[in-house]
């Protein structure tokens, strides 16, 4: 394999802080202190170090003080407000926490952090290094090349992107080299850099696109350009040359060896009582001693080089002999495969390592020539299988349950399994990546072998079985070693979060299910969706005439360009629904759903709602659903994750069946495609009713709540003739709506606003109706008060079984950060224990299933259901045994009720 070139990082600092402290503004420390552009500066520097393997890293500085462009323009950046106190307080803490994770920081007199950057890229570029700048100043597009590429800080979990040359070219219309001049020309609001009056950046590609470069512009510009463009030309010249000399970068500082930017030991200890003296008590836990080095280094500068650790590549039958008897011998392993896919039904084993000592891992082929066998004569697969199989010994992995589907598929079902190093981390912080690369990194020290780098990207991606396999080995066994040192740490961190139980007794027992669930799939019928297709093509060209014909021309509907003037200029829908101000956006006018649905009732946006509700259900669901069948099967075999909602909730994936909708006659019809395997089976749908609501009542211990569940009455009903004050026989369905809608409103922290945009309301009735609501329900209002002030002390919440999620957001001093963090705050126990009730559920179920003599299987999990397949004759038993197992999974105040189905296809159980 050819390496890959040396990276160097360099971080724009103070772009970082100022990012942060907008982000998280008005959080303080224990002692009062501003804190949030400190953490927020503190989890960005963390993130990119963690996404991007680099050896040499540097952040730089603005100084705060005039530089050489304030000599050249006294009114350079004039126009710019004063930095805020509470960030000019944390500046000095951030310098304190880069020394502490040993890296390289600079500022440099009379020049700014961007000149830094660019000088360092060109250095480190001419050096043969690739250089990649954090930053979102479009400025350091001036030295974006092959080599160099600009990236701007991500956001939590999104990847980071990389602008290079084309993304330049396409982001702004020119190359990089042409960058300053185009900057010269459009100029700079935010620095008070005057640029060519009347050039916007479209007019300056043009102009630079016609003539080359900018001194053509200004010379032969004010000979072929007309009117007041060629007047500009002729008369600011001097004002855009005087621009560019601002703009321009400078690209030669002296900054001293890049050697220097080598990053150097972590201060453990210093990081742990730093971050303890800020109250950031998570972001404490996450500086612990790294176990795969000494106990006082963790940067992967100080990690032995995969060169330097054992990693053996098992090809002869000694090796393979020596490696079958440390695995039996051994107190547990981690395994892992290497395949040609990352979708389990469609991959093909490749090799598998494994790993059971601090410096020491093992890599199988299976694509060797000649094949390999051990003494015995025994293939891979065979001889590793017993082993495999045998649940005395446990077994390590990362998402685990995609290595069980292809070890089962080779042949070698695994029993035992025991720790998943990616569901510990979900459960310690769940807010965090849990990628084995970030995960290495942060609790090893350790930069991994990025996958890309043995396979490619994009067009150019190949597959792992056509690597050389000396490359493959090396990388596997790194994935092994990094996965069995990962056990320790995040045991310790399952532990000091109080997450060790739901680890252990609900989440890793589900893999198993999960991986069962998968494995069998659940059968499509395509011809009934290719019929469905047919049907939706007809009624989207209807649609499509009758728009056309209201709109008196031809347009392209999914254009709003096209479609905002039509709507609100040439038919004035406004008029029409008494809407007096129109929603714009920065293109023209909105059409989103959103803002349709404000006039909806008026034929053509009646029309258009339904033409895109249609699009989705076609582009989603009818047209995407064949393709996921597979040829094999005749099933789609979905994959559920356990490690991405917050809440618990389990998400699916190739496809999501978890929103097909269900309310509507043509989400109902989708459903009907799902059908038994086998001829005289049918499906069964088992769904619980209201759980989310009984969870409130359980925790909110609400005396008319837990009434209205008991007496087993319409809880909606019961609501409404509690808010209403009259007879629960009184209630009109207008007024069960009502208080439907509040009884699920407040799950999600619902105020008068969007209940009167809800209901068509008052603003004022929609406020009346919920203190209305308030009063007859003082227990709900009483646990929200107290859920909300346990979240602010403890910063985090809890579900009733223990699954935590930080709250740090309900310190911003941003009313809508607040704000949206409060609903969270009264969700996540809601929604995350009826996701745990239902996970517990579905563990008895299969346990149950698994004892009895019933054939039926478990197909699928979708929010508060559960679908089985099983012969018609199984029906009442298989009804009988998931209402008790599904019933009994939470011990509430008020007992959970399961409704059950059954039919021919989905729609009809449900």
């Amino acid at each position: 394999m050819t390496g890959k070139p040396p990276r160097i990082l360099v971080v724009d600092g103070t772009a970082l802080a100022f990012r942060a402290f907008f982000a998280i503004p008005g959080l303080t420390d224990s002692d009062g202190r501003p804190s949030g552009a400190l953490y927020g500066f503190i989890m960005s520097l963390l993130r990119v170090l963690e996404a991007e393997p680099t050896e040499k890293i540097l952040v730089a500085w603005d100084r705060g003080e005039p530089t050489f462009r304030h000599k050249l323009c006294k009114d350079y950046k004039a126009t710019r407000e004063r930095m805020d106190d509470d960030l000019r307080v944390q500046l000095p803490w951030m310098r304190e926490v880069i020394d502490l994770l040993g890296l390289s920081q600079m500022d440099e007199v009379g020049y700014e952090a961007d000149d830094i950057l660019a000088s360092l890229a060109v250095q480190g570029a001419d050096a043969g290094y690739e250089v990649r700048l954090c930053a979102s100043d479009k400025d350091l597009a001036q030295v974006v090349s092959n080599r160099v590429r600009l990236c701007p800080p991500p956001r939590k979990n999104d990847p980071i992107a990389e602008l290079g040359p084309e993304e330049v070219k396409s982001k702004f219309g020119v190359l990089p080299e042409q960058m300053a001049e185009w900057q010269a020309l459009v100029g700079d609001s935010s620095d008070n850099v005057q640029g060519m009056p009347g050039v916007g950046p479209k007019r300056a590609t043009a102009l630079l696109e016609k003539y080359g470069n900018l001194e053509a512009v200004l010379s032969k510009g004010p000979l072929e350009e007309k009117g007041k463009l060629r007047e500009n030309l002729e008369a600011h010249g001097d004002t855009v040359r005087h621009a560019l000399q601002l703009v321009t970068l400078v690209r030669d500082l002296d900054l001293g060896p890049l050697d220097a930017m080598a990053p150097k030991t972590r201060d453990l200890l210093g990081l742990r009582n730093f971050c303890e003296q800020h109250s950031f008590d998570s972001l404490a836990a996450r500086f612990e001693t790294n176990p795969l080095s000494s106990a006082d280094k963790e940067h992967p500068s100080d990690t032995p080089s995969p060169g330097d650790r054992d990693y053996r590549l098992v090809n002869t039958p000694e090796l393979f002999d020596q490696l079958i008897n440390g695995l039996q011998s051994s107190q547990g392993f981690a395994v892992d495969t290497e395949t040609t896919s990352l979708q389990a039904r469609k991959a093909r084993l490749v090799g598998i390592s494994f790993c059971w000592e601090e410096e020491t891992a093992w890599y199988v082929p299976l694509n060797l020539e000649p094949p390999l066998r051990d003494s015995k004569g025994r293939p891979p697969i065979e001889a590793l299988a017993p082993i495999l199989a045998n649940s005395s010994i446990p077994k390590t992995g990362q998402n685990l349950k995609y290595d069980a589907h292809i070890l089962e598929r080779a042949g070698a079902p695994v029993a035992g399994w025991e720790f998943d190093t990616m569901l510990a981390h979900f459960l310690a912080d769940p807010l965090s990546p849990h990628n084995l690369d970030a995960l290495s990194l942060r609790y090893l020290g350790l930069r991994k072998i990025e996958t890309s780098e043995l396979i490619g990207k994009g067009k150019n991606q190949t597959t792992m079985d056509l690597i050389p396999i000396e490359d493959v080995s090396r990388y596997a066994c790194e994935d092994a070693q990094a996965t069995w040192l990962l056990r320790a740490p995040l045991e310790k961190e399952l532990a000091s979060t109080g997450s060790k139980e739901l680890f252990e007794n609900l989440e890793m027992p589900l893999v198993q299910v999960l991986q069962k669930m998968e494995a069998f799939g659940i059968r499509v019928d395509r011809e009934r969706l290719t019929e469905m297709e047919r049907f939706l093509s007809r009624r989207q060209l209807e649609l499509e005439n009758i728009i056309f014909e209201i709109s008196g021309q031809p347009f392209n509907l999914n254009s709003p360009k096209q479609l905002g003037p039509i709507l609100f200029e040439k038919l004035n829908i406004q008029e029409a629904a008494g809407v007096k101000r129109v929603k714009r956006t920065k293109t023209g006018y909105s059409t989103n759903a959103a803002t349709l649905e404000r006039y909806r009732g008026i034929e053509i946006v009646d029309a258009l709602l339904e033409y895109r509700h249609l699009s989705k259900l076609r582009g989603t669901y009818v047209e995407a659903l064949p393709g996921h069948i597979h040829p094999e099967t005749g099933c789609i075999h979905t994959s559920f994750h356990q490690a991405v909602a917050s809440t618990g909730r389990l998400s699916s994936s190739d496809p999501n069946l978890q929103n097909i909708p269900i309310r509507t006659e043509l989400g109902r019809e989708i459903r009907r495609a799902f059908i038994p395997r086998e001829a005289g089976w049918v499906l069964v749908s088992a769904d619980y009713s209201q759980v989310e609501l009984r969870v409130v009542a359980h925790l909110a211990n609400d005396p008319a709540l837990i009434q209205a569940f008991q007496e087993g009455t319409d809880v909606h009903a019961r609501t409404a003739s509690l808010v209403f004050e009259i007879p629960q026989d009184e209630v009109t369905a207008d007024m069960r709506s009502r208080a439907k809608t509040i009884n699920f409103g407040i799950l999600y922290g619902m105020g008068p606003q969007r209940l009167a945009r809800e209901l068509k309301i008052p603003f004022q009735e929609a406020r009346d109706f919920i203190e209305a609501y308030f009063d007859a329900l003082c227990g709900v209002r009483s646990w929200l008060d107290r859920t909300l002030a346990e979240a602010r002390e403890k910063g985090e919440v809890r579900t009733l079984y223990g699954r935590r999620r930080p709250m740090l957001e309900l310190q911003s001093g941003d009313g809508r950060v607040r704000a949206s963090a409060e609903n969270v705050a009264v969700n996540t126990p809601v929604q995350g224990t009826a996701a745990d009730i239902i996970k517990r559920a579905m563990l008895r179920v299969d346990s149950a299933l698994s004892n009895s003599k019933l054939q039926a299987r478990m197909l699928l999990q979708v929010h508060d259901e559960l679908v089985f397949e099983c012969p018609q004759e199984e029906v009442e038993p298989l009804s009988t045994l998931i209402k008790r197992e599904m019933e009994g999974a939470a011990d509430l105040v008020i007992p959970l009720r399961v409704d059950i189905g059954s039919g021919p296809d989905w729609a009809s159980a449900h």
